[in-house]
């Protein structure tokens, strides 16, 4: 019976395991295009302000 139990709780945890990694796969595939905007946002500031500058 302790058998049983503990492949259930080391299966349990192993779910937990796979469920968590999946969410954090799938917020950093959420976060990524918004980093990559931001960076393109403030290279394009960035730019600007050189422009501005030169005048």
């Amino acid at each position: 019976m302790f058998d049983l139990a503990l492949l259930f709780i080391m299966a349990l945890a192993g779910g937990m395991v796979a469920i968590i990694g999946f969410f954090v796969i799938l917020g950093q595939r959420i976060s990524e295009p918004k980093r990559e905007l931001q960076q393109k946002i403030d290279n394009l500031e960035e730019e600007i302000r050189k422009l501005k500058n030169n005048k």
